[in-house]
């Protein structure tokens, strides 16, 4: 009995690493829409999808490729945006690319 409840938990285990593996594998994640909050101090981004009305807050890094902006300062409350974030190891989006729409 012991054996099979120590399968059974080493399938889950299995199961769920699986499922939270794309994340951490550093795979870029798509996202757009509407920039809520700019945190200039810690490089960050608040974004609200307006359809599906998700929130995310990403970092610009010095390796954030930004296309119609020179840098973070120049991004604005309400500009539209889309791009893509890859989450480090600490569990922050970092952003790879970020373009105004």
């Amino acid at each position: 009995m012991r054996r099979l409840i120590a399968v059974f938990v080493l399938i889950v285990s299995f199961i769920l690493a699986g499922s939270v593996s794309p994340l951490l594998a550093g795979d870029a994640v798509p996202f757009s829409g509407k920039v809520k909050k700019v945190i200039l101090k810690k490089n960050k981004v608040g974004i609200m999808n307006p359809e599906s009305k998700k929130r995310v807050t990403v970092v610009i890094a010095e390796s954030s490729k930004l296309t119609g902006y020179d840098d973070i300062e120049d991004i604005k409350k309400g500009d539209m945006v889309a791009g893509h974030y890859e989450v480090d190891g600490k569990g922050l989006y970092i952003v790879t690319e970020m373009e105004k729409k």
